[in-house]
Order: C-alpha cells, then structure tokens, then sequence
C-alpha cells in the first residue's frame, strides 16, 4: 500500500470515509470482542461551578471520538490535567504540574497511588517502552530545542548518572561509540530493563557488567511511587502530548507502521492519561471523584484492556 498516495486519496475524497489497514484490523477486533470498547468511564459527581462543568466537557469531545481515535481523547484528558492543576502550580506552566503532580498523588492517598502506580508501570506494552527509550537515547546524543527540553526531564527525575549510565549500557553501536539509534537487540534490552526498573519491584538477578547505579537488586536504585508517577508523565504522557501539540507527528493509524499493537499502545496512553486527571480532578475537585474509586477504574481498565487486544 502506497501510504501517502493513499493519504492524499483520503484527504480528496472527504467527506467520505476511508479507512487504512490498522482501522480495518481495530475493526475487525471489535468484532471479535462483540463490539465493547476497551474501556471504561469511572462516575464523576455532580459538578459544582463552571470548571468543573468544562472538564466533564473535555472528556465529552474525547468520547465521541472513540472507539477508533483514542488519541484524541488521550488530548482531552491532559486538558484536563492541565486546566485542574493551573492554581496550584501557579507560574510553573504544564511542565510544573506534570513533574509535581505525583509528589501530590502520593502524599494524599499512598496506599491507592501505589496501587495504581503499580498498575500501570506493570502492564505498559512492549511498543510505549520502546517509545520511551528512544526518545530517551535520541535527545541524550541531540540536546537541541525539543530534545533538550526532554534531557532535562530526564534528568530532573531519573538523576544525571543514571541517565549517563543507561546511554553507555543500551544506546551504543558496535564499537561502543554512542548513537542516537540503538540496535533492536540492545533496544529490546533497554526496554526490558525500563520495564523492571518501573515495576517499582527490586530485581532477583543482577545483570552483567551493570553500573552500580542501574543495579536493580539495590534496593536504593529502585524509583519511589511519586518518582514512577514522575516518570510516566513527564517523560512519557507529556511527550506524546508536546509532539501532537506542535504537529510533528503523522496521523497515528494512517502510517505504513500502524498495526494493532499501535491501537493497544494510545489506548493504554489513554488510559493513564485519564487515570492521571481523574487524579487532579480528586485534589481541585474531590466532590468529583475518590481515590478509591480511581483505583477501581485503574484496575477494572487494565485488566479490559489486557483481555481485548491478547484476545485478538
């Protein structure tokens, strides 16, 4: 298939619909799964003045677009992170909220962040880890504009050694000079190791010729809560979201690579993206919705989600 022909087929025949082959697939997963949609809303209570009123609506517009675009409602979910989280985290921009933001989490509910922490850094799929270590591998090697924005989150949450560490283990070619592209079996190495290392769980078995810093039998290398937390929305949620925002992404299932594995992955960013709001929804809003019942929609989600896309 000729994608940008096909593209630019579908832009000239609008209003008519044209669906590529990862569409088709969704569809034909739904199917499969009686047509209930991998997701679940959690109950919201009855808002109480004209922002609370404004996020209902922003998960309104996201809903209508699924089943078939969780990325725009993955949009509208950070909306709502933001416009939330605006008055306490005054001057300090979206960039603020997102490195803040877990530190609040944990501190007001431990026992059910960690809970859903725990939920999410456990079931991320294959494809988001692979996201996040090249992003991580590419701005270390290119810090300019965008990519240095990133290094310095990076930074702010994992630690410079660590971060330092992780490029010289998992981002060489094969005369161990660092590259910006790492090769699939060390790539496949990083995100195995990323996954562990967000578990929040220590390791069994130390690696070899590991740093001391990225020993995850240490029990002090492994990241608290609010770190994950940190982490997942910093360094991954946010730079899904900055790459929408500023347009330098394609259409994320109209590509030659979009596949299924693509649809599980932005429903899966949804998914936390949602957890995540609903969570500062609870902080500015708690006549809205309980810690507990976050937990609840966490779980009941994950699970729905691990069912329909190992089912097809």
């Amino acid at each position: 298939m000729d994608f940008k022909n096909a593209r630019l087929n579908a832009y000239h025949q609008w209003p008519q619909s044209t669906k590529f082959k990862a569409e088709e697939k969704f569809d034909t997963c739904l199917k499969q799964n009686s047509n209930k949609v991998p997701f679940e809303t959690a109950k919201l209570g009855k808002p109480l003045d004209n922002n609370q009123s404004i996020y209902i609506g922003h998960y309104l517009d996201g809903l209508e677009a699924l089943p078939h675009r969780p990325d725009y409602m993955f949009d509208h979910c950070f909306r709502v992170i933001d416009s939330s989280s605006q008055i306490r985290y005054p001057k300090k921009g979206l960039k603020g909220v997102v490195q803040s933001l877990g530190k609040e989490l944990i501190k007001s509910s431990p026992a059910h962040w960690k809970v859903i922490t725990d939920s999410l850094c456990r079931n991320l799929p294959s494809p988001t880890l692979m996201y996040i270590v090249k992003r991580m591998c590419q701005s270390y090697v290119q810090q300019n504009g965008a990519n240095n924005q990133f290094y310095g989150r990076v930074v702010d949450c994992t630690g410079q050694q660590f971060y330092d560490e992780f490029i010289k283990k998992f981002s060489v070619d094969k005369s161990k000079k660092i590259t910006p592209t790492p090769s699939g079996n060390l790539l496949q190495a990083a995100s195995s190791f990323m996954r562990l290392y967000l578990s929040g769980t220590v390791g069994t078995q130390k690696r070899r010729n590991i740093a001391p810093v990225l020993d995850l039998t240490n029990p002090k290398n492994i990241p608290s809560d609010a770190s994950r937390i940190e982490f997942l929305l910093s360094i991954w949620l946010f730079t899904m979201r900055n790459e929408r925002a500023h347009g330098s992404a394609l259409s994320p299932f109209k590509t030659s690579k979009s596949s299924l594995a693509r649809y599980e992955s932005y429903y899966f960013s949804m998914l936390a993206c949602y957890i995540f709001s609903l969570g500062a929804l609870s902080l500015s809003s708690p006549n809205m919705i309980k810690v507990s019942e976050i937990e609840s929609c966490s779980l009941s989600n994950t699970a729905l989600q691990n069912l329909f896309f190992t089912k097809s």
